[in-house]
Parts: structure tokens; C-alpha cells; sequence
């Protein structure tokens, strides 16, 4: 609603005088609008939590893990989880692309015993008494500064042992039994061929 003034003006000699003829009147509220429902929002269905794939490493379950970490040349870095059902898991990283190759097989041990007797193998190799540290700070030996680690943990019921293995090193104690022992992890796992198959190129579809 427009609220209107009425003002009327008079001149005179020297003299000006403006009376109000009349006093706006108020003007009413104006009515409230009728209320309206507003419809609760709706929440939206969260999809279900995403099973856990069956090659999840379980923590503290029995395993091997084995990793060889970056140099700063061209050799693959990747890692290989071995769990006691035989099933295998490799992951490749690549240098210059953020891209992961992911291999799985499920029968890397021929018998149900195969993990039992990669342990006793590894064990053989001196797994146990092997120290576990075998980096660049080694006092025993010459090291260079471009070279990969080993990393290796094994997990069974009984025991959980890592050793790392800086393969820069050299000249040192326990030199042959670390090789000895990596050889042993890297032909149960068969890194040879998975490496290979990183790096083939995709069948086409």
C-alpha cells in the first residue's frame, strides 16, 4: 500500500508559511503470508561399504612382504605380498607416471605346505640370525649412494622377522647370506616373471 502526503505551500511579503493539511495516516501491517510446508530434505543412500578384496594382507597374519625400493637409476621398484594360501600380490610403480601395475595369482605355492617350506628355506639361509639392518650406515663394508633396498618381512605363528638389505653395500659380515637369502624370496615369487609382465604391453580387448 503507497502512503501519501498532502502539503500545501503559501508566499507572502518576506514571509513563508508552510502548513500540513494533513497528517499521513498509518498505514496497516501488511497481512503475514500463509505458512508453507517445506518438505524435510531427503538424505541420500550411502552405497555399502566396499568388501575388503580377499588379498588384503590381514594384520599380524602370516606372510612374506617383500619390497625393493627406488634407485636413482632405471631399476623397477616394486613389492610383492606372499600370503600362507598361496595367494600373491605384486605392485609395480613407475618413475615418470603415476600409473601401479597390479598383478594377482592365486596359486603361488604348488602344495598347502609351499608356505611353510619357503619359511624353512629362508631359515636355512639364516634368516633368523641375520641382524636385520643392513643399510648405508654399515661400518663394515663400502657403500655408494644410488642404489636400491631390499626389504624383506616374514610373518608366521611363531616368529616376525625384517631384514633390510641396501644393495649399495658391499665387502661386509653377512654379505653372502643376504644374497643367498634374496635369491630364495625373489625365485619363490617368481620376480623375474612378474616383472615381465609389468612391463608387456595390454592385450587389446
Amino acid at each position: 500500500m503507497t502512503m501519501k502526503t498532502i502539503v500545501s505551500v503559501f508566499t507572502g511579503m518576506g514571509l513563508a508559511t508552510m502548513l500540513a493539511a494533513c497528517a499521513p495516516a498509518e498505514a496497516p501491517a501488511p497481512a503475514a503470508e500463509p505458512a508453507t510446508d517445506v518438505a524435510a530434505p531427503v538424505e541420500a543412500e550411502m552405497p555399502p561399504e566396499p568388501e575388503a578384496p580377499a588379498y588384503a594382507m590381514p594384520a599380524g597374519g602370516p606372510g612374506l612382504i617383500f619390497t625393493v625400493t627406488p634407485c636413482y637409476g632405471t631399476c623397477p621398484a616394486y613389492s610383492v605380498n606372499l600370503f600362507d594360501d598361496g595367494i600373491l600380490l605384486f605392485r609395480r610403480s613407475h618413475r615418470d607416471t603415476p600409473d601401479v601395475d597390479v598383478i594377482v595369482k592365486e596359486d603361488a605355492f604348488a602344495t598347502p605346505e609351499g608356505f611353510r617350506e619357503l619359511v624353512d628355506q629362508l631359515q636355512s639361509q639364516g634368516l633368523s640370525e641375520l641382524n636385520g639392518n643392513y643399510t648405508n650406515t654399515m661400518t663394515d663394508g663400502r657403500c655408494r649412494t644410488d642404489a636400491s633396498s631390499k626389504i624383506l618381512e616374514v610373518r608366521t605363528t611363531e616368529f616376525t622377522k625384517r631384514v633390510e638389505f641396501y644393495t649399495g653395500c658391499s665387502e661386509f659380515a653377512d654379505e653372502t647370506k643376504l644374497q643367498g637369502l634374496f635369491s630364495v624370496v625373489e625365485e619363490a615369487v617368481g620376480a623375474e616373471d612378474l616383472l615381465a609382465q609389468s612391463e608387456s604391453p595390454a592385450a587389446p580387448e
